[in-house]
C-alpha cells in the first residue's frame, strides 16, 4: 500500500492506494484512476466515492439520473457499512468525469506545442513543407527549488537532490541515473539537461496555511511558487544560466516541499504540473510560469520527474487518454506509463516518435520495397515510411533490459504517427485522429500483454492485407510492407 506521498497523480495511474481524510479527521483508503485532470476514486471494496462540494466530506457516489455523472449521496465514506445501504458498487460515468485542474488554461509547454501543431495542419492541407520542429538538442538548465516550513523542516539534503538531478551514473534511492542520466541515454547523448538547485527556503507560513483545502486549488501552491521566486531574486539568486524559450518563459521550474502530501487529491499541495497565474518576472527578461510541485519526504524517483519535464523541456505531449481507459501507448513510453510503479525509479524508454521529433534521432532508415533493416535496441535507429510531413510509420527495436527492463516484451515496436493527432484530446485535434498509435501485433486493444510488439507468435509480417494492418489513417492503402521479422533480441532484422 502506498500512502500519499508515495504517488502522485500528475501521471495516468490505474488503481492506486492513497489514503483520504475527511474534514473531520477520518481516514480511509481509496484506488484512484486518471490524472490531475480527471480522476474517479473508490473504496478498497469497490464504492465509488466523490466529494460534496458543501461540505467538504467525501460521500458515496450514484450515477445521475442521465447516467453521466457521480452525484453525492449524503452519505459520508467510511462512516457505514455500504452493502446494508443498498449502494450499487462501481458506480462509473462513461468518461471519467473532471475533478481535478481545469483544462481552461495552458501552460506554456501546451501552448508552444499547439502553435506548431496548427502550423502543422495548414502546411499538410496546402502541400506546403512543414515548420521545422523544435529540436530539444544541446545544453539545457531547469531550475529546482527546496522548500521547508516552520513546522516541517526538510529530511532530504540539497546535495542529495543535487545528485538526483545532475549526477552521472546517479544510484542513489535505487534509482537508474539521475535526471540528467535518463534524457541524455533517451538522446543518444544529444541532450545534457541539469538543474540548478537553490537552497531550502523556508516559508512564511507553517504548512496548514498552504494546505488549506478552503482556497481554491492551486491557489495556495501558486502562491507557495511565487513566495519562494520572490525570496530568491531578493537574494541575489542568478537566474541567467535557466533555459527559456524565445518569448523569455523559463522552461521549467521543479518545485519539491518538505514531508508527506496531507491534502486529499486536487486540494492545497496535491503534486502536479501547472502554470503560474500570471509569469512572474525574475530579471534578466526572464519570466517564470510552468511549473511542476511535489512533496519530499525520503524518497526521490525518476518517473514523475522525468514525464512532468518531458513537457516543460521538450514539449512532449500526454499519450494516454481518459477515452481509452488511460492505457495510451501502455509502458512503452514515458509520457504514458512509463515511469508509473513498478517503473518509476526506472522509467522505459521515451517512445521513437518523440526522441525523433526532438531531433535525438543517430540513424534514420527511410523503408522503401525490397530492403532488408537492422536495428539496435536502446540505440535512437528508426526506420520510417511517410505519408507526408504529418503522417508516417516509424520501427524501433524495444528489448527487455537496461532502462527498458520493465517492458512487457521485447521486439519491433511499429509507430503510426499523425502529428497533428492528439491522444489525450483526440476530439480536439485538427486531424480527429490520435498523434500516436503503437501498432500491436496482437491486434488486441488490450496493451502491455506481452504480445504487442512484433513478431508475436507467427505474426512476423505487417502490411495492407494483414491483421492488424498498415492503412493510412483514410483508410487508403500506404504500400508499407513488413516482413521476417527476427526474433526479439538486440538487434532485429526485417525486410520489405
Amino acid at each position: 500500500m502506498r500512502e500519499r506521498g508515495g504517488v502522485s497523480m500528475s501521471m495516468p495511474l490505474v488503481n492506486a492506494e492513497f489514503v483520504f481524510t475527511q474534514p473531520d479527521g477520518t481516514r480511509f483508503r481509496v484506488r484512484g484512476t486518471g490524472d490531475q485532470h480527471h480522476a474517479i476514486f473508490k473504496t478498497l471494496d469497490g464504492y465509488t466515492v466523490v466529494r460534496d462540494q458543501a461540505s467538504g466530506y467525501y460521500h458515496y457516489a450514484r450515477l445521475s439520473d442521465d447516467g453521466e455523472t457521480l452525484v453525492p449521496t449524503g452519505i459520508t465514506a467510511a462512516t457505514a457499512e455500504p452493502r446494508l445501504l443498498d449502494l450499487n458498487p462501481n458506480a462509473q460515468p462513461p468518461t471519467i468525469p473532471g475533478a481535478g485542474l481545469p483544462r481552461t488554461s495552458l501552460s506554456r509547454w501546451e501552448i508552444r506545442r499547439r502553435q506548431r501543431q496548427s502550423a502543422m495542419h495548414i502546411s499538410v492541407t496546402a502541400n506546403m513543407a512543414a515548420p521545422p520542429r523544435r529540436a530539444t538538442v544541446g545544453q539545457y538548465v531547469g531550475l529546482c527549488l527546496l522548500v521547508q516550513f516552520p513546522d516541517v523542516p526538510g529530511t532530504m539534503s540539497a546535495a542529495e537532490v543535487e545528485a538526483y538531478c545532475n549526477k552521472e551514473n546517479y544510484s542513489g534511492l535505487e534509482n537508474n541515473g539521475s535526471v540528467r542520466d535518463y534524457f541524455f541515454d533517451n538522446s543518444d547523448g544529444k541532450l545534457a539537461y541539469t538543474n540548478i538547485v537553490a537552497p531550502y527556503y523556508t516559508t512564511k507560513h507553517p504548512r496548514y496555511y498552504y494546505t488549506d483545502e478552503k482556497i481554491a486549488y492551486p491557489g495556495r501552491a501558486q502562491e507557495l511558487v511565487g513566495e519562494v521566486l520572490a525570496y530568491h531574486v531578493a537574494s541575489g539568486f542568478d537566474f541567467s544560466h535557466l533555459s527559456a524559450d524565445s518569448d523569455h518563459h523559463i522552461y521549467a521550474i521543479n518545485v519539491f516541499y518538505a514531508g508527506d502530501v496531507v491534502n486529499n487529491y486536487a486540494q492545497g499541495l496535491w503534486p502536479h504540473s501547472w502554470h503560474l497565474s500570471a509569469p512572474f518576472n525574475v530579471g534578466l527578461g526572464k519570466l517564470a510560469n510552468d511549473y511542476q510541485i511535489s512533496n519530499m519526504g525520503r524518497e526521490l524517483t525518476l518517473g514523475t520527474f522525468c514525464h512532468e519535464n518531458g513537457h516543460m523541456i521538450c514539449d512532449f505531449p500526454d499519450l494516454y487518454s481518459p477515452s481509452d481507459g488511460w492505457n495510451g501507448v501502455g509502458s512503452f513510453c514515458l509520457m504514458s506509463y512509463g515511469g508509473i510503479p513498478p517503473n518509476e525509479k526506472n522509467p522505459t524508454h521515451i517512445c521513437a516518435y518523440l526522441r525523433h521529433a526532438a531531433g535525438w534521432t543517430s540513424t534514420s532508415n527511410v523503408i522503401s520495397p525490397r530492403s532488408n533493416y537492422s536495428l539496435r535496441a536502446g540505440r535512437n535507429e528508426f526506420a520510417i515510411f511517410s505519408k507526408n510531413n504529418a503522417e508516417y510509420f516509424i520501427v524501433e527495436n524495444r528489448e527487455r533490459t537496461g532502462r527498458d527492463v520493465g517492458l512487457s516484451d521485447s521486439g519491433l515496436a511499429v509507430w503510426h504517427i499523425d502529428e497533428s493527432g492528439s491522444n489525450y484530446d483526440v476530439g480536439n485535434s485538427p486531424s480527429k485522429q490520435r498523434e500516436c498509435t503503437l501498432i500491436q501485433a496482437d491486434s488486441n486493444q488490450s496493451i502491455d500483454d506481452g504480445t504487442d510488439l512484433y513478431p508475436d507468435g507467427e505474426n512476423n509480417q505487417l502490411g495492407d492485407a494483414t491483421t492488424p494492418n498498415s492503412k493510412w489513417l483514410d483508410g487508403s492503402s500506404s504500400g508499407l510492407d513488413i516482413q521476417n521479422v527476427s526474433s526479439a533480441g538486440p538487434s532485429v532484422t526485417f525486410s520489405s
